[in-house]
């Protein structure tokens, strides 16, 4: 235990002595004088805006404040609140009757109805199998047959099958509805990416990919006004220097913070530290296709090299938690409390090692340069745990996420980086969203499971008790061929201004709506 522990403690004082000198002046905000153009200072952005463009935390990030969703979830009560629709049902035949508010306007001036809906949802943009939105939005919208605009301002959506979250999917991530008659103007999927209309409080007003986005209030938008006249999202690789721009004032909000860096921020005069872990699990995927994963007991030696409480209590100064299997206690009723989640047990991983033949082949591990807190450190750990066990993992920096998703027929693409959402308060919005057959990862080949296919269509149809069960096996399962292992909940930690008064969401996104943020 020592050695890990000291392999721990060396990249963290690392991290720390790189942030040292780090004590500069702070100068005059950008919003002083009561502009409210604030600038956050980001990793990497979206290289698509359209949900179902780009599946990722960084477009999560801007989603309902550009574009809406039909519903909304209230994470404090746990119910659904009118969002572009003011009213909705759920018909005896599992179908939904959407509402839309009347007086709501496109960022382009075009009035949002039904017809929007009926477009959006449709084969143009995601209810075909080629539609370029499909692959992205199948696990987290389900398998809808049909969407018909009944009258100007009612939509109706029928699925396949009854859906028990058919209208939380409407509330949620991937749930949100662009404007069509822009859609239809725009020259490509690719050129739409960059140039997204809603009818959200912020309208997209420039975009330069891998520099920044800029997007300003919508002075016709429905609601509550927003907040901010404007905020951009500027691209700042390297921690230091988004930490020195925060300690100039050159940005107001920082994101990827850990937690080493959270003395040095707040003991700065007028910067402090938001945020905490949200509703989400950072994953190590395997693709099965690779020579030595395609064994089972090599993951399950993977997962058992893996001490996740150290690396909780060392890189998050224990400030998350791990999970118990994968699965989230906001599941309520079908949080699988008695589940015997992954186990740190370096001998049982190398004996698995040897009774699988492992003979030290070549592992891949792709990362990128902390599009997740402490990404870089947690790369480097994880590659020394499965040393010590005996694997040979390499661990290769990659640019992008083209780079990490590349991949071999013969080969894979060994272990990647990930993280997985409970997009809703169901093992549906989370275990089977991401593994079932709808998933990336059957998607893509990484991994299949017949059984946990069967059990996830229990899981969509089934009574409550029948559910629970299969919840539970699958979990199960998730264990004895693991597509995966799972590391920690995911903390989202920020650096902001004091002056800047707002309290990061449960999820990836950065709520600048009006009642979420404000300048002092």
């Amino acid at each position: 235990m020592v050695h890990r522990r000291y392999a721990l403690r060396s990249i963290v004082m690392a991290s720390a002595f790189a942030m040292a000198g780090i004590g500069l002046q702070q100068t005059t905000p950008a919003w002083a004088g009561g502009d409210s153009d604030i600038i956050v200072a980001v990793t990497k952005l979206t290289t698509h805006l359209d949900p179902m463009g780009s599946n990722s935390n960084v477009n999560e990030r801007v989603s309902n404040n550009l574009v809406e969703t039909l519903l909304e979830y209230d994470v404090t009560t746990g119910k659904l609140k009118p969002g572009l629709a003011e009213t909705w049902s759920v018909n005896d035949d599992g179908s939904l009757i959407v509402n839309i508010r009347k007086g709501v306007k496109c960022h382009n001036g075009e009035n949002f109805n039904a017809e929007d809906i009926e477009y959006m949802l449709g084969a143009a943009r995601y209810n075909a199998e080629d539609a370029p939105g499909h692959g992205n939005a199948v696990q987290y919208m389900g398998s809808i047959k049909e969407v018909k605009a009944v009258s100007s301002h009612t939509a109706h959506i029928i699925p396949h099958q009854p859906d028990p979250l058919l209208a939380l999917r409407f509330a949620n991530w991937m749930g949100q509805v662009p404007c069509a008659d822009a859609y239809k103007a725009s020259e490509s999927w690719e050129q739409w990416g960059q140039t997204v209309v809603g009818t959200g409080p912020y309208k997209l007003v420039g975009f330069t990919a891998d520099e920044f986005q800029k997007f300003e209030r919508f002075d016709g938008y429905w609601g509550e006004k927003a907040p901010l006249k404007s905020f951009t999202l500027r691209v700042v690789p390297e921690l230091a220097a988004r930490v020195a721009g925060l300690f100039t004032g050159e940005y107001d909000i920082i994101t990827e913070i850990g937690p080493d860096q959270f003395k040095t921020i707040a003991d700065n005069a007028g910067t402090g530290i938001a945020g905490g872990p949200i509703n989400n699990i950072r994953i190590i995927p395997y693709d099965t296709r690779h020579p030595a994963l395609s064994d089972p007991r090599v993951r399950q030696a993977m997962n058992m090299a893996i001490d996740r409480q150290l690396i909780v209590d060392t890189l998050y100064s224990g400030r998350t938690v791990v999970p118990n299997g994968m699965q989230m206690k906001s599941f309520g009723t079908m949080y699988i409390a008695d589940h015997a989640g992954g186990k740190f047990d370096p001998d049982g991983a190398r004996a698995l090692l040897k009774e699988a033949g492992y003979n030290g082949e070549e592992i891949s591990y792709r990362y990128l340069q902390d599009y997740y807190t402490n990404e870089v450190s947690t790369a480097q750990v994880l590659a020394a745990m499965w040393k010590d066990v005996g694997l040979n993992v390499k661990i290769e920096l990659m640019e992008n996420w083209s780079q990490i998703e590349d991949a071999t027929a013969d080969e894979g693409r060994g272990v990647i980086n990930w993280s997985s959402t409970a997009v809703y308060p169901d093992p549906i919005g989370q275990l089977l969203r991401m593994f079932g057959p709808n998933g990336f990862f059957q998607r893509n080949d990484f991994w299949k499971n017949a059984r946990f296919n069967e059990l996830g269509d229990v899981l969509m149809t089934a009574n409550q008790d029948a559910r629970h069960d299969a919840m539970a096996e699958m979990l199960e399962i998730f264990e004895k061929d693991p597509p995966a292992t799972y590391l920690h909940v995911l903390p989202m930690y920020y650096g902001k201004q004091d002056a800047v008064s707002w309290e990061p969401y449960g999820t990836a996104f950065m709520d600048l709506r009006a009642g979420s943020i404000s300048i002092d």
